[in-house]
């Protein structure tokens, strides 16, 4: 399974490019036409690696969790999985349990979104005991929590606006100015954020379990 971190930083090397292009082409072309979507898109594309970063690091701990490698969290313990699943679990082979396990995560977590902070701290909750998510994640990048929490809802609230509104201003009817500082700040924070929560769910106070997480057949919940 490729590691989280790693697929995160090529991604956002990926997303990169776009400022390289818009360079380019604002250079190349002048005043003459404008490349503002390509920042936007590269707002979009870094909040897209963060999202992804989240739900990476999750389904891999809770895989590590149900393998044994993790103590399971409360929010892991409560989790409902279908009876269905409940049986393969018990009883299949090939694919091995674990497979079935990761497939059955990975079906759950693609309808969330984890860009806004309360919904990344609630998906953390899967693998992280944390009552100071916020707190800890802030400190580990020497910033204040309620300025980093309130940045990040302004990052997911303009990310909705130019997926789902093309960024057009409801008053003005014209599209929300962008600069190229704005775009970079953006994923500068998400990077650093997203370096910081894989350090601290990674390297965390974490501690191996005796063996494999068992399902109940009887609550159909993961134990």
């Amino acid at each position: 399974m490729p590691d989280a971190l790693a697929v995160f930083r090529a991604n956002m090397v990926d997303a990169d490019t776009l400022t390289a292009l818009y360079d380019y082409l604002s250079g190349s072309m002048g005043e003459a036409l404008s490349f503002d979507d390509l920042l936007r898109s590269k707002f979009v594309y870094v909040v897209s690696a963060f999202d992804k970063l989240i739900h990476d690091v999750v389904r891999q701990g809770m895989l590590e969790i149900y393998t044994g490698a993790r103590q399971p969290t409360p929010k892991y313990l409560a989790e409902p999985i279908p009876m269905y699943v409940v049986q393969q679990l018990i009883t299949s082979t090939t694919p091995p349990p674990e497979v079935i396990f990761e497939q059955t995560i990975r079906s759950k977590l693609k309808i969330l979104s984890f860009q806004d902070p309360d919904k990344v701290s609630d998906g953390l909750a899967y693998i992280w005991d944390e009552s100071q998510k916020w707190q800890k994640i802030a400190t580990a990048i020497g910033a204040d929590q309620k300025v980093t929490r309130t940045t990040l809802k302004v990052i997911s609230t303009r990310r909705n606006s130019i997926v789902h509104e093309a960024d057009i201003d409801p008053v003005s009817e014209t599209k929300r100015q962008i600069s190229r500082s704005e775009v970079e700040s953006v994923a500068t924070l998400l990077r650093k954020v997203g370096e910081a929560i894989y350090a601290l769910t990674r390297c965390g106070p974490t501690h191996r379990s005796t063996g494999p997480a068992t399902v109940h057949a009887s609550a159909g919940r993961l134990a």
